[in-house]
């Protein structure tokens, strides 16, 4: 037992686990900021707005697989954390939020900014808490962090009374949580799914957000190489496995391209990894090869036939699960995944004119994947890719008109889709991997939401570039529009931002681009403009209505019906 305030004890246990980064808005610093800078070597990054401080633990989280910290205040301090953490807890993703709460002196009678912050917080997190018991502070921190990390991890949410910041008490010692438990299925169950892989003529390896979070990659390569299969991802997924892999096909549902949806089409059987197969991987469960069979491997019992029933189940962590399954592997016919292996090849190969004409398209205005090609080239390797949400920016979903080229280097976001997160999140990626290169694609729409924490890039030298795709609209909400030939009702902006003097007004480098032949020489400039630890913006003025093929495909198919 040792003597100490509320917020002291929170800042030992946030040092006991680790903790490097706490993303945050102080109200009065004597709540936690103060004990962190004096107590620990804890770095308080300042967002200019709570919803920042979650997208930014939300790509922490993501990356270095531990909790991403929020601090945040009453009221609307507590309000705008609401969207973030309902994406974290979609996204399966350890965020855990603590916040300066209403007094508990006052609760009840009118306070000030009150608040039933856990009736608001208790559909969006794993957990949700307010603590009245400053003694019980330590048990919270280390159950909040046991339940964010445990089974599907997500968000938890703790709210400390701001009167109980000063009392003093008796606490016990901080014991850290359980990280990760972690199991593996049955050994028959293991059995019978190792046995349908070595039988089957054409099967898919699938991958969702749950197989990066347990490290799968090693084990996802080493299971797809030995049976000859095909590795395709959600948006979650991408990032198990190098995009120009020999197995690569990229993403499913919304996101096919033609090398891919093939494979999918003809699959006899498919083998899902920490996915839960919600809709946007599937189109509302509308595309599914015909009589395949289906194994589900997921670490959440609860996701097992949640919406595909699965014909064998196997509930365990993706990464012990995959190798024992590689394990009990009877011998695959050499023949026929050598055949298996050429058609993915033949699949690509078929492909490629399509990619490169798209590619080296000059037009005026810029089409999007000479864009990517460009980004790919310049950028190269050891770049995470930080996904935003809207019509434009999702080309660089479609592999490979963007490929991710190395393991674990994307952040997506889950399937709420909340707008700026990505943007405003590539921050939170650069602190949590100095190391590597960081580009955003986002469009206009999402990039007017994330323009104040350009300012707070800049002052701690995130050398991030964020890639504006330019259309002067809402384009994926106007693109509807279009289909069913609607009149361009409140969707595209009467005032264009100037997003590269507004980027250069806060310290970044900014850049507009409207000739094609002007790409690569904006980006380069963008890239020397980060290694010197200066954020970038390019602002690309685009073609409006340009999109994949396929995206195209499936809105005409729903207007149509």
């Amino acid at each position: 037992m040792t003597r100490k305030t509320v917020w002291r004890a929170v800042a030992d246990a946030l040092e006991a686990e680790g903790v490097r980064h706490v993303f945050g808005l102080p109200g009065n610093p004597k709540h936690l900021v103060y004990d962190l800078d004096e107590h620990t070597d804890i770095d308080f990054v300042l967002v200019r707005d709570e919803k920042s401080a979650v997208s930014c633990a939300y790509a922490y989280a993501r990356l270095k697989r531990e909790p991403g910290i929020v601090f945040s205040n009453p009221g609307p301090g507590i309000t705008t954390l609401v969207t973030g953490m309902l994406e974290a807890t979609s996204g399966s993703l350890p965020v855990i939020a603590i916040v300066n709460g209403v007094v508990e002196q006052h609760n009840g009678m009118g306070a000030f900014q009150e608040l039933d912050a856990v009736a608001l917080m208790r559909p969006v997190t794993k957990w949700a808490v307010r603590v009245t018991d400053p003694s019980r502070v330590p048990w919270v921190l280390e159950r909040a962090f046991a339940i964010a990390m445990n089974g599907r991890p997500g968000g938890v949410f703790i709210e400390i009374p701001s009167d109980l910041a000063d009392l003093e008490i008796e606490m016990p010692d901080y014991r850290p949580g359980y990280r990760r438990h972690l199991s593996r299925p049955d050994a028959e169950v293991l059995r019978q799914a190792a046995a349908a892989l070595a039988g089957a003529r054409q099967p898919l390896l699938w991958c969702g957000s749950g197989a990066v979070f347990s490290n799968a990659g090693a084990a996802v390569a080493a299971l797809a190489d030995k049976v000859g299969m095909a590795v395709m991802t959600t948006p979650g997924g991408r990032g198990i496995y190098p995009e120009d892999g020999p197995l690569a096909m990229g993403q499913t549902g919304l996101y096919f391209t033609e090398p891919g949806k093939r494979w999918f089409d003809g699959a006899d059987l498919i083998l899902s990894v920490g996915t839960r197969l919600e809709a946007f991987s599937t189109n509302s469960w509308q595309f599914w090869p015909d009589d395949a069979k289906f194994i589900q491997l997921d670490i959440d019992p609860e996701t097992i036939g949640m919406n595909m029933r699965p014909d064998i189940a196997l509930v365990g962590d993706a990464t012990l699960t995959l190798e024992d399954l590689l394990a009990a592997l009877p011998p695959i016919d050499a023949g026929a995944r050598g055949a298996r292996i050429a058609t993915i090849a033949a699949l690509k190969d078929d492909y490629q004119p399509k990619l490169e004409a798209a590619a080296r398209d000059t037009s005026a205005p810029i089409r999007v994947p000479r864009v990517l090609d460009a980004v790919n080239r310049i950028f190269g390797r050891d770049t995470i890719l930080m996904k935003e949400n809207g019509g434009a920016d999702l080309w660089c979903y479609y592999w490979p008109h963007y490929r991710v080229l190395d393991v674990d280097d994307c952040v997506p976001m889950a399937e709420q889709t909340a707008m700026s997160m990505g943007a405003i999140g590539a921050i939170g990626a650069k602190i949590a991997r100095p190391d590597k290169k960081i580009v955003c694609f986002t469009g206009d729409g999402a990039m007017q939401m994330s323009l104040a924490e350009l300012a707070m890039a800049a002052e701690r030298r995130c050398g991030v570039t964020w890639v504006v795709l330019n259309n002067q609209a809402f384009g994926w909400v106007q693109y509807n529009q279009v289909l069913g030939q609607k009149p361009l009702v409140n969707t595209g902006f009467a005032v264009v931002s100037d997003f590269a003097e507004i980027a250069r007004a806060q310290s970044c480098f900014g850049i507009k681009v409207e000739d094609p032949d002007m790409i690569d020489a904006a980006l380069r400039e963008a890239l020397a403009a980060n290694e010197r630890g200066v954020p970038a913006l390019v602002d690309v003025q685009i073609a409006p209505h340009l999109y994949h093929e396929h995206f195209e495909r499936v809105h005409r198919a729903k207007i149509d019906h």
